[in-house]
């Protein structure tokens, strides 16, 4: 997906999340299991597609190569 794809995902993620919360408040939905981890997930995702719609950080790719190890001074590579 583009960052435009990830960021219209992320608004209709977020929309889905506020009508799901409004149908729970409103009393229309009853709060059990189900209703708090759909509400949950959906959150979620919209965070993870608004954080992808950002594009890569700055020096991503890595520029170690894969096969090169990483010493950060902690003792593990």
């Amino acid at each position: 997906m583009t960052p435009d794809q990830h960021r219209a995902r992320a608004k209709e993620l977020t929309e889905a999340a506020d009508g799901l919360y409004r149908t729970i408040v409103e009393g229309e939905m009853p709060v059990d299991a189900f209703a708090d981890r759909r509400l949950t997930v959906t959150i979620a995702l919209a965070q993870l597609h608004a954080t992808l719609a950002l594009g890569p950080a700055s020096g991503w790719p890595s520029p170690v190569p894969a096969d090169e190890v990483v010493d950060y001074g902690d003792g593990f590579p």
